[in-house]
């Protein structure tokens, strides 16, 4: 529970065997729902989500999906459990250990003291940017650069982010049969939640990079982006819906809030 919302976090995990149960270890105590969904890992994952379901916290739920489908359609089966539940707010995490669990109240503060449907954090602005190895940090710049202009947004956003919280009430309103369920996932939930005219806003979070080692060929992601920013922007430009492209100011200099939708 936070100030009084029902919280759950969804983890998409695939071949986090290593990294899972530091992941796990570290989410902060608000969460009355930790919802794991394991997309067909082939390493030692399902052992040690074996071991944790057998834990004493009943906050957990394991998810399996008999085969690989990537990490937008595990999100997507997650946020279905979640949607079944009493949980008003909804945190997507990873499970590589790559998100500070000290950054959530972060965003959920914003989420609710600004009345948005969704927050997306924003690497790009929070000093531990220079952590990032620079062929991401090009590769990210460059795609959230492409995210932004389709959207027509006046404030800056890290589109590759995947730490977001989401209302449930504000969740239900997207197709979530439509949302494209591998990598470039975020960008395609950009794209809808603006074409339903949801009100989105983005805090900084840290950037943490370790041990982990990234499975993206760049050959096949760099068509798959730019095909779903033409199509986001296609949907979102032809959509009933108004996107503002003015900005708000700020709400708390300590934050970096930033409301990019009214």
């Amino acid at each position: 529970m936070y100030r009084n919302f029902r919280t759950a976090v969804v983890l998409p995990v695939h071949n986090e065997a290593e990294l899972l149960p530091a992941t796990l270890a570290a989410l902060p105590a608000l969460f009355d729902e930790i919802v794991v969904v394991d997309d067909a890992s082939t390493d030692a994952t399902p052992r040690v989500l074996g071991q944790l379901q057998m834990q004493t916290d009943r906050r957990v739920t394991v998810l399996r999906h008999a085969e690989n489908r990537g990490v937008g359609a595990a999100t997507v089966t997650g946020y279905r459990y979640v949607l079944r539940t009493r949980a008003e707010v909804v945190v997507l995490m990873d499970g590589d250990g790559q998100m500070d669990g000290n950054d959530v109240p972060r965003l959920l503060d914003a989420l609710l003291d600004e009345r948005l449907d969704f927050v997306k954090g924003n690497r790009f602005a929070h000093p531990s940017i220079s952590a990032m190895p620079w062929t991401r940090y090009f590769g990210n710049r460059v795609f959230s650069w492409l995210t932004q202009a389709a959207l027509g947004m006046a404030e800056p956003l890290d589109s590759q982010c995947g730490f977001t919280a989401f209302r449930t009430a504000g969740l239900r309103r997207l197709n979530l049969d439509d949302l494209f369920p591998r990598y470039g996932f975020p960008n395609d939930l950009l794209f809808s939640v603006a074409a339903m005219g949801l009100r989105l806003g983005s805090v900084p979070v840290r950037t943490i990079y370790g041990r982990e080692v990234s499975g993206i060929n760049p050959v096949v992601v760099l068509p798959t982006i730019c095909w779903l920013i033409a199509r986001g922007y296609w949907r979102t430009f032809f959509s009933s819906s108004a996107l503002s492209t003015s900005s708000l100011p700020a709400s708390s200099s300590e934050s970096g809030f930033r409301s990019n939708w009214s």
